[in-house]
């Protein structure tokens, strides 16, 4: 994050400078710096470009049921607060886990289908959970049997030479209600987690649910390309929810609040400056948020700072400061920068450059207050 903020607080002072003389190249250039810190946080050398994405459709009623995010009354998307930054006594790991959402695709028969799964996150490999949803469709009136065993059925691996299939190995299975259409989970945590230790990315299931017929239900699968009369159903597409649980965790130190910029301070304090994807040309890959709180550091650091912040400096920082202000060699010379003391998470569901749906919460990406070193 410091990167950010060196560029940020650079960009800030020229543009201050200047009287705002030159604003909206100032305004470019701080905008650049925020479009490449976001792409270096998400691993991407580019934006992505989404040329094929998923039906509207499908993709916010995916959202509402997983709850990954708000959908609002005009379809817009906004990602669940999760409380802020790190608090006095609250302690967060570097990196957690993370959502990957892949809808399905036709597969070699109209009761199997398909899901390549990203290879997003390659150091986040365990799998924590992984289920396939699954919309299975009553008959209005129907009186067939309450309850049906859906199964997800996948090949296995046919023996070199034999000229016999491959047989097929139930994966999951789930007794449902046919009393009411309506969504039913299945759970394939170690079928995925297989399949990526692997380094393999096709899931094939085949859909099998041999009582549904006489019970008046249809599993909604996938509609075929150019099948007009199954678009509508477009909004039941089946899909993949995988979370990738990270290796290790990290914690954090503790700080204490600092300084707002509001024209009239000098010392260090912290800068709001926001970024709004639409403006940037960035809302049809980025999903949710919005925008970017890009906020970012700046002011001096004279020597009695902590005692007019209340900045929560370092011991290693403190014992050089008190060493400074007495002239002893060679702290004399150290000048405190003004820095990132307390940062939060910035939760984002975004298309990534398979056009897949990742939502990552990536830590330390909002500044909330600033302090001296």
């Amino acid at each position: 994050m410091s990167s950010l903020t060196g560029l940020l607080a650079h960009a800030g002072r020229e543009w201050l400078s200047r009287c705002r003389q030159n604003d909206s190249e100032e305004q470019t250039d701080m905008v650049e710096a925020v479009k490449r810190h976001i792409l270096n946080m998400l691993h991407l050398n580019t934006r992505p470009n989404v040329t094929h994405p998923v039906p509207r459709a499908a993709l916010l009623n995916a959202i509402r049921k997983l709850h990954v995010g708000r959908v609002g009354e005009d379809g817009t998307v906004e990602m669940e607060e999760d409380g802020g930054g790190l608090g006095e006594h609250r302690e967060q790991p570097e990196e957690q886990p993370f959502e990957i959402i892949t809808f399905a695709e036709p597969g070699d028969a109209p009761d199997v289908m398909k899901f390549d799964i990203s290879k997003e996150g390659s150091t986040l490999s365990v799998v924590e959970q992984a289920n396939v949803w699954l919309f299975l469709k009553v008959a209005k009136g129907s009186r067939g049997k309450g309850k049906v065993s859906v199964q997800l059925l996948q090949h296995g691996k046919a023996d070199p030479g034999s000229a016999d299939r491959p047989q097929e190995a139930v994966v999951s299975e789930k007794t449902v209600d046919t009393r009411r259409s309506g969504w039913h989970t299945l759970p394939v945590p170690r079928t995925v987690q297989t399949l990526l230790d692997r380094e393999n990315s096709l899931l094939s299931l085949h859909v099998s649910c041999p009582m549904c017929a006489e019970a008046g239900a249809v599993p909604i699968l996938v509609p075929a390309e150019g099948n007009k009369g199954k678009e509508r159903e477009q909004s039941h597409r089946p899909f993949l929810m995988v979370v990738l649980k990270p290796a290790e965790e990290h914690q954090h130190r503790r700080s204490k609040r600092g300084l707002e910029c509001d024209g009239k301070i000098r010392v260090c304090c912290k800068r709001q400056f926001y970024v709004n994807f639409k403006d940037i040309g960035w809302s049809d890959w980025i999903i949710a948020p919005s925008g970017y709180h890009a906020n970012y550091c700046e002011g001096d650091c004279p020597s009695h700072v902590a005692s007019i912040t209340g900045s929560a400096l370092s011991f290693h920082s403190t014992v050089i400061n008190h060493y400074r202000m007495r002239g002893y060699s060679p702290f004399n010379n150290i000048k405190s920068c003004c820095v990132p003391t307390r940062l939060r998470a910035m939760s984002m569901l975004y298309y990534n450059e398979e056009q897949k749906i990742i939502k990552k919460d990536i830590q330390n990406m909002i500044v909330e207050e600033c302090g001296c070193s």
